[in-house]
């Protein structure tokens, strides 16, 4: 009733529809429900009449929860699925790193046995020795670069400080873009396996991103532990982003960093950086959350 009052002496009410506050009522049964209240006023013949209007809003509400507990199902069900790709990944590295690498290496050591024996020889012969010794080379490399990039081995063997060093000295070698990378807090080893992942692979992603759209000269990669959080931000100096495209993370691949960053608790914001290319800024705990951990 006193509602009904305020609202007759100044025609404003709170209590309007698409308020967020949530007003509940009694059944009959004695069960409550939420409903959502809209007021009216007329005159007529000197007199003011007022209506009050309200609406069971249950079903809605039972929508609302549903599809805020589908969304979050689809985030755990996406993030499950990242971490079995990155265990698939982390297996098929080794199996190069640890196989095809030994047998690589083994036939290398053979070629240089053979190429001690052929001096003096067929010129022909030693020049075809010579050419497979090169391209031994080249397979050696290339089986360590898609080894890397599948899993860096450092990540798991020596954490995501050297991990992320070796990733900004790889990223400058071959885009030719000069990246520097500067490490905030003494000891990252206490980040959790799946939070370094999380960070790296959003590092490798921005990266990526820059070698192929930015057109920048130069990247700045800053890691920050502090206290229980993991900071980092990835900058560069390219074209950016316009303004009306910030939203479109889609076109850039980073809709996967978003939903890993925020399955894991964590916040990442894409800008414009002060030198005029675009600026990722993301921070997520060193630990994930109990609920998080897989059973």
């Amino acid at each position: 009733r006193g509602h009904i009052e305020s609202f007759g002496r100044t025609g404003v009410t709170s209590r309007r529809m698409g308020d967020v506050t949530t007003l509940w009522a009694l059944r009959a049964s004695g069960e409550e429900f939420p409903i959502e209240a809209s007021i009216s006023q007329a005159s007529e013949g000197g007199r003011r009449y007022f209506t009050v209007i309200l609406r069971d809003i249950t079903l809605r509400k039972q929508g609302e929860e549903a599809l805020i507990k589908q969304k979050e199902e689809l985030r755990e069900l996406s993030a499950r699925v990242l971490e079995a790709r990155e265990e698939e990944k982390t297996h098929i590295a080794r199996e190069l790193h640890d196989e095809l690498g030994q047998l690589l290496t083994a036939l290398k050591m053979d070629l240089l046995w053979l190429r001690e024996r052929l001096q003096g020889g067929d010129a022909e012969v030693i020049a075809k020795a010579a050419g497979m010794d090169g391209l031994l080379d080249q397979m050696v490399g290339s089986t360590r670069r898609i080894s890397a990039d599948l899993r860096p081995l450092m990540l798991d063997d020596l954490g995501l400080a050297d991990a992320a060093s070796w990733l900004v000295q790889d990223f400058s070698q071959r885009s030719g873009i000069r990246c520097e990378i500067k490490l905030v807090g003494e000891d990252f080893t206490g980040v959790e396996g799946s939070i370094a992942t999380a960070v790296y692979r959003a590092i490798q992603e921005s990266l990526t991103n820059i070698g192929r759209h930015s057109g920048a000269k130069n990247a700045w990669v800053i890691l920050t532990l502090e206290g229980d959080q993991v900071h980092f931000e990835v900058e560069d100096d390219g074209r950016g982003i316009a303004p009306q495209d910030m939203a479109k993370v889609r076109s850039l691949g980073l809709k996967g960093m978003r939903e890993r960053v925020a399955y894991f608790g964590g916040s990442l914001e894409i800008t414009r950086a002060p030198r005029g290319g675009t600026r990722l800024r993301a921070h997520l705990p060193v630990r994930q959350a109990p609920e998080r951990n897989p059973a």
